[in-house]
């Protein structure tokens, strides 16, 4: 039988383990596992990638909750996410709410930006505020954001058609024109 004080060494070692384990899970370094694709700090580098700093935190844990489980579809962020407990997915999206804004610095095309702005007004606005840059918990910030990511993702919605309907605004999508959502995108990306 071992020793009461050989006990108390391997009880007072696990606890120490433990407690180390638990200072690796940090907010910062779980979301190490996002910059691959995201960018360091949220901050995407690819145009195919949305940048996520900055973002409300309240729509953050909802895209990635949704994310976990499977109500909105991915290839690869269903996967991730159901890795993280609640708790480790609301720390993620504090990280990258509390990090700033970076808009792209690409070239637009300024007229199908002034499209954009248009169709913006009419069908946006009431959502997406200021020009894309108003954000809450349903509705992501938009402007500055990369024009291929706004364009894939709203063409994404609009082929979902019924899926996508359950997201806020999803009506508005269903009904656009290639050419409205090119202009959109570009209007978007065109706001810093």
């Amino acid at each position: 039988m071992p020793s009461q004080a050989w006990l108390l060494a391997m009880l007072l070692a696990g606890f120490a383990l433990g407690a180390q384990a638990e200072g690796v899970r940090s907010a910062a370094m779980l979301s190490h596992t996002c910059a691959g694709c995201h960018g360091t700090d949220g901050a995407s580098a690819g145009a195919a990638m949305p940048t996520i700093a900055g973002m409300d935190k309240g729509y953050l844990v909802k895209v990635l909750e949704d994310y976990k489980d499977d109500v909105r579809p991915s290839t690869i962020m269903g996967r991730i996410m159901r890795g993280y407990s609640d708790q480790e997915i609301a720390a993620i999206a504090s990280f990258f709410a509390d990090r700033p804004w970076v808009s792209t610095e690409r070239p637009i095309d300024g007229e199908l930006a002034y499209q954009g702005e248009l169709i913006h007004q009419q069908r946006c606005e009431s959502c997406h505020a200021d020009g894309g840059r108003g954000q809450d918990a349903r509705s992501p910030r938009l402007a500055g954001q990369w024009g291929p990511y706004i364009q894939y993702a709203l063409e994404t919605c609009r082929a979902r058609g019924e899926s996508c309907k359950k997201r806020q605004g999803a009506e508005r999508v269903m009904v656009l024109e290639d050419a409205e959502i090119q202009a959109l995108a570009h209007y978007y990306e065109s706001q810093k």
